[in-house]
């Protein structure tokens, strides 16, 4: 039969390899964790790579628009919602032809907008 002391010694030694063993799964794990932390840094990576170029082309159009606003011709007759609406426009209110090139979108949006208010509130008054 086998000693106390034989008995605590083979104790120990199993004690040692099951904690050798687990060390090395927990090593693995860390790698397997270290190595899933690089992939998700490199995709979140080239995802706000991908999100710059859309936002630089999105930013481009917008400045194109930006830069064309205001420089296409009038149309040569009203629209047609607007054929009903009374056009008395006095030379002073009448607007003005922009130039051919670049012009100001801020300008042009409040040109919209009043020309916007001015047939509405004569389509109003007139009915």
């Amino acid at each position: 039969m086998t000693t106390l002391i034989e008995q605590i010694e083979e104790m120990r030694q199993r004690m040692n390899e099951l904690a050798s063993s687990e060390q090395g799964l927990v090593r693995a794990l860390g790698d397997a964790l270290s190595r899933a932390d690089q992939r998700l840094l490199q995709d979140v990576r080239s995802l706000a790579v991908e999100h710059e170029v859309r936002r630089g082309a999105i930013l481009k159009e917008l400045q194109g628009l930006a830069a064309r606003m205001g420089s296409l011709p009038r149309p040569r007759g009203p629209f047609a919602a607007l054929e009903e609406a009374a056009l008395d426009v006095s030379a002073n209110e009448a607007p003005q032809q922009p130039a051919l090139g670049g012009a100001d979108w801020r300008k042009a949006a409040a040109n919209i907008q009043d020309e916007l208010t001015f047939h509405l509130s004569g389509r109003t008054s007139a009915a």
